[in-house]
């Protein structure tokens, strides 16, 4: 009995989107004997940075011809939050991070099954991060007698991406005209479709220690320096938020 041999074919996306991408490594497992074989098993392993992200394998039953070729497809699929250093990754503008796929096929031969070892190098595609502008504010519910004060945050979210953006969660402390005001303030941020934007309104109630002065600011009218940090998160995906704009009050 002669040894089949694997070769690689290509690699093709076949999903990608802010949760991670699925890739299809084709391979091809060529069998020089007069008699046919048969694919046992399959298994894979992506690695970055030295670091297992993704595993996976996939029954046989695939029949090799005698002195004939067939196709092996692993479907490989990445989690973009399970890769290291993602949201760094993300905030220095990279579009690819580089991978490695090892595992092994194994073929079912008259001398038992053969383990033959496949690898592939490549680069994954990363999404690019949502363009979050600050497109004014508006003062609501001031109140003397209970200083509170509470204001919505009106954004402009943009979607560079061939993809949509699902729905997700906004944490972020607030600064007006330079000083902090609110933190913590949890909103939710609404799906935004591939290429498009869509404007999100944050509502945010401050303490009473800083509501005089958001009055005053907000109530002035004009434009205000307006400072967002914070994180928000997409797709399970914790990305960093710092914002800063000189946006119109409005009562």
């Amino acid at each position: 009995m002669q040894e089949p041999k694997i070769s690689f074919r290509s690699a093709s996306v076949q999903s990608l989107d802010f949760d991670g991408a699925t890739v299809a490594l084709l391979f091809d497992l060529s069998n020089p004997n007069a008699f046919g074989l048969e694919l046992a098993r399959a298994g894979w392993a992506v690695e970055m940075d030295g670091t297992r992200i993704a595993s996976g394998d996939m029954p046989g039953g695939l029949a090799i011809p005698a002195s004939g070729t067939a196709p092996v497809s692993l479907p490989v699929h990445v989690r973009y939050r399970d890769v290291p250093g993602i949201a760094s990754l993300l905030a220095s503008g990279k579009d690819e991070v580089p991978y490695q796929v090892s595992g092994t096929v194994g073929v079912r031969t008259p001398l038992g099954v053969l383990d033959l070892p496949v690898s592939h190098s490549d680069t994954l595609h990363l999404p690019r991060l949502p363009r979050i502008g600050v497109e004014g504010i508006s003062l609501r519910g001031f109140s003397l007698e209970s200083f509170g004060v509470g204001f919505v945050v009106r954004l402009r979210v943009a979607n560079p991406n061939r993809f949509p953006i699902p729905a997700g969660g906004l944490e972020t402390a607030v600064a007006l005209g330079g000083s902090n005001v609110a933190s913590a303030q949890v909103g939710r941020l609404e799906p935004v479709p591939a290429g498009g934007s869509a404007v999100m309104e944050i509502p945010v109630k401050m303490d009473p220690s800083s509501a005089m002065r958001a009055a005053t600011l907000l109530g002035r009218g004009g434009d205000v320096d307006v400072h967002l940090t914070g994180r928000v998160d997409v797709a399970g995906l914790q990305l960093p938020l710092d914002v800063r704009a000189r946006a119109p009050a409005r009562r």
